[in-house]
């Protein structure tokens, strides 16, 4: 699939970072049981660093997609690794709430100048440019580096503290900006193009992107919550060791390993993609309904469930924001970054949401009333076109 040695070293600079991209994504969520006592922070504190984490990620990847646009996606792929990796380095010497999300926000911001460029790499990368097969891969290694997150950095952290398994992570990010830099090929003349008012106004107001992008919602609904608060939802209610629950939250990062790359190759070989979102996000609704039941049985089908539901779904939304795209090609970042936006934006709904009720009403409830409400994200996908292929 690969033409050179060259293309080879790149795909593995961008996989490589893609995993230490998700550590540091979910990191914090694995850890917050130890960080909580040390910062005088309970379950409404986690709420609070996660939505400005979804805050920066969200609010800057339409911005993130100009600049793949007017720079070329390899300059702008290695300014966010090394802006996300510096703030999450930082991190690790705060000692309060406020500073930590402060960071957060910044860390997100960071990875919002990832996502949609190293989309358009990876696709180029691989021969023939397919959509699903490149999202797939790409995502496959996002969730080798949530299992890193939500179970070995839970292990470290235990084992060393909190604080040096977050300047670990931070580090390890530093240094994957750097191998990004020194092996990914320089942005070829028609990846750049000043970006015009017409193409920007096109995919902005694209109401099937839009639709996407809302829809992309009922699987950050699971994703979100189950990767966030499962850890410290089992220890909350003494169901589970911290070891055991953060092996139990990572299968929602271990069954996405397999289910992108076969997310992809549905993709790249059906046309009903609107049913098979759809399902996706009643599967999803069901995931957070199982998680209500308060075991830890119910806790391993609900992560094993939403992490289908991750795998199959983002590799939908993100393949089809590239091929929906009517701009042009140089474009395609732009495309996927104004999806990413509108569900990453949304994404700070889900964990303040979620902590609130489980603070109003308790644990149980918290993941009823989530499931209920994902349901309500089936709707943008039904008014979409069923057929979204160039």
């Amino acid at each position: 699939m690969l033409n050179s040695v060259q293309d080879s070293k790149a795909l593995g600079s961008m996989i490589f970072a893609r995993i230490i991209y998700a550590l540091n994504w979910m990191n914090v969520g694995a850890i917050f049981f130890l960080m909580g006592p040390d910062l005088g922070a309970g379950v409404s504190g986690l709420g609070t660093i996660s939505a400005a984490f979804y805050l920066g990620i969200g609010l800057l990847q339409v911005p993130g997609g100009i600049l793949v646009a007017k720079w070329g996606p390899k300059k702008v792929s290695v300014v966010g690794v090394l802006l996300s990796s510096c703030a999450a380095l930082a991190t690790s010497v705060m000692s309060t709430i406020p500073e930590i999300a402060v960071l957060r926000f910044l860390v997100g911001a960071g990875m919002a100048f990832v996502f949609a460029p190293g989309v358009v790499i990876i696709a180029r990368l691989l021969r023939g440019g397919k959509s699903g097969v490149g999202v797939g891969l790409y995502n496959s290694a996002y969730d080798v580096g949530g299992l890193l997150a939500l179970f070995g950095w839970v292990v470290l952290a235990e084992a060393t503290g909190w604080r040096l398994s977050l300047a670990l992570s931070g580090g390890l990010g530093v240094l994957t900006g750097l191998l990004t830099f020194l092996f990914v090929p320089k942005d070829e003349a028609n990846m750049v193009s000043k970006v015009g008012r017409r193409p920007l106004l096109t995919i902005l107001g694209d109401r099937q992107l839009i639709l996407v992008g809302l829809g992309a919602l009922g699987f950050d609904m699971s994703n979100s919550i189950v990767s966030g608060f499962m850890i410290y939802n089992l220890l909350g209610i003494g169901a589970a060791s911290a070891t055991l629950a953060g092996l139990v939250a990572s299968l929602v990062t271990i069954v996405p390993i397999f289910t992108s790359l076969w997310g992809g190759r549905i993709y790249d070989s059906i046309e009903r993609h609107r049913s098979t979102m759809s399902l996706s996000v009643v599967l999803s609704a069901a995931a957070l309904g199982l998680g209500a039941l308060q075991s830890v049985y119910a806790a391993v089908a609900c992560a094993i469930l939403a992490g289908v539901v991750a795998g199959v779904g983002y590799t939908f939304a993100f393949a089809g924001a590239r091929d929906l795209n009517r701009a042009g090609k140089e474009y395609e970042g732009l495309a996927i970054s104004w999806v990413n936006s509108i569900h990453l934006t949304g994404s700070v709904l889900p964990p303040v949401f979620f902590s609130y009720v489980v603070e109003m009403l308790g644990y149980s409830q918290g993941w009823l009333w989530s499931g209920a409400i994902t349901l309500l994200f089936i709707v943008p996908i039904l008014l979409m076109v069923e057929h979204w292929r160039r």
